[in-house]
């Protein structure tokens, strides 16, 4: 099954093409605020690298959230227009854990802005604490100095640190959520959190 996957969450602007065992192309680069005029230049080239035409397209996954507000919107209508033009599915898959994948034991921290971080904790791509936000000041409580960390460090004075991560799409397929109706599809902002003060 020839899949894009999707991830527009923050920053970076992430993009893959892969079947089911081999990513095919990839894109991964800094795009703060470019994303939407990269995003489709970026999915075209990257059909043209792998010899394929867009027509061999069968599914999507993307990420939902947490993250960027307009950075997730984007993500989301591209694979809203991509799986509505193309008739095929489409799945989502949170951005913490595409970007932990299959570690060991990892946590996963992104900027929420406000003095916030988006935070959970993985091992072996299973939960072992679910997305949150936190405060920054409280993030002590569930990182400790030796802990392996993945994401924006610098909140708490450690590297910040984003590996290449495409593969993890593929690695995570029994985390994919089907979406049933897209016409419903939004990001999960995580601000309903009662950690979250406004």
């Amino acid at each position: 099954m020839i899949t894009l996957g999707i991830d527009t969450s923050f920053h970076y602007l992430t993009l893959v093409l892969f079947d089911e065992e081999h990513v095919l192309a990839s894109v991964q680069k800094e795009a703060f605020k470019k994303q939407s005029e990269l995003v489709l230049v970026e999915i075209e080239q990257l059909f043209i690298s792998a010899g394929l035409t867009p027509t061999a397209l069968e599914a999507i996954v993307v990420t939902d959230g947490p993250g960027s507000y307009t950075g997730l919107r984007i993500g989301l209508t591209i694979a809203k227009v991509l799986g509505s033009l193309a008739h095929i599915k489409i799945y989502t898959l949170s951005s913490l854990h595409v970007l932990a994948g299959i570690e060991k034991d990892i946590h996963v921290l992104l900027d929420a802005r406000a003095k916030r971080a988006y935070y959970a904790h993985y091992q072996q791509g299973n939960v072992v604490e679910e997305e949150q936000i936190l405060p920054i000041e409280q993030l002590a409580k569930h990182i400790s100095f030796d802990d392996q960390l993945i994401g924006d460090g610098a909140l708490i004075d450690r590297e910040t640190f984003y590996p290449d991560y495409t593969e993890h799409f593929i690695q995570l397929k029994d985390k994919w959520i089907l979406v049933e109706d897209i016409d419903a599809l939004v990001p999960r902002y995580l601000k309903t959190n009662e950690a979250y003060q406004p």
